[in-house]
């Protein structure tokens, strides 16, 4: 039959509410893990323990103070591997606005309540 009323596809999994807790936890506990996350392919041979918590007042207003700060705290190598992984998709995707695929990087929080 040509052109159903309905598509038939499951694309959506039902997973149980364990399981996905299970991965969760089992995410945060290996971003512990220096090998493991030395095999990901980050760079944190300068970094002291994983995960890397940095609590302190700075008020960054410049993006080269901020990448300054960075470079100071020993993150610098895996942002720079991640600023050069910048590589045009293969495929019909880079058309349809996905036309660069890039690594992560580390995972920076701020407060964000800095006044001006």
């Amino acid at each position: 039959m040509y052109n159903p009323k309905r598509v038939w596809r499951r694309w959506t999994r039902k997973t149980n509410l364990n399981k996905r807790r299970f991965a969760v936890a089992s995410t945060v506990s290996a971003s512990a893990l220096t090998a493991l996350v030395q095999g990901r392919g980050h760079r944190v041979n300068k970094l002291a323990e994983l995960p890397f918590v940095v609590d302190f007042d700075v008020v960054v207003d410049k993006t080269k103070k901020a990448n300054e700060l960075v470079n100071k705290l020993g993150l610098g190598d895996d942002l720079n591997q991640c600023w050069h992984s910048r590589k045009i998709r293969a495929g019909v995707g880079k058309y349809r606005n996905r036309r660069f695929k890039m690594k992560k990087g580390p995972l920076l929080i701020h407060s964000g309540d800095a006044d001006k």
